[in-house]
């Protein structure tokens, strides 16, 4: 294993069997993990560089643009591990692959919980470099 897929798997504890398998041969973990990864720092420079308007100091509209960047990423693992697996095994002729729809829920809320986490360090780091949104998220 790779030290993506075990940051995704949660070092063993989050380890989904065959879902998590799967995950690794077809290679997929690394796909999840750059939108993870760029997708908070993308938002994030957006909202303190690029746009730094008076309007978006507020915490409650840094806090549903990280909702929002969270839910996007969430949704776009999901949608990456689902084609993934379904073309790892029907490439291998794989017929009963024994991942169901709980699996990819928990590697939704993972992967949701890691951009959102990368949401708040990103911003902690980037609001030194704004003028408006100097204040949030504190």
């Amino acid at each position: 294993m790779d030290i993506i897929s075990n940051i995704l798997e949660l070092f063993g504890a989050a380890y989904l069997g065959d879902f998590s398998k799967y995950m690794f041969q077809s290679g997929a973990y690394s796909s999840v993990f750059y939108v993870m990864l760029f997708l908070p720092l993308i938002v994030s420079f957006v909202y303190y560089i690029v746009l730094d308007h008076i309007l978006l100091a507020n915490l409650r509209k840094w806090m549903l643009i990280g909702v929002v960047t969270g839910a996007v990423a969430t949704v776009t693992g999901i949608i990456i591990a689902h084609q993934n697996i379904q073309g790892y095994t029907f490439s291998q002729n794989i017929l009963e692959a024994g991942v169901g729809s709980a699996d990819f829920i928990s590697f939704g809320f993972i992967v949701f919980v890691y951009c959102a986490l990368l949401y708040f360090v990103f911003s902690l780091i980037l609001k030194s470099f704004s003028s408006r949104c100097r204040n949030i998220p504190f």
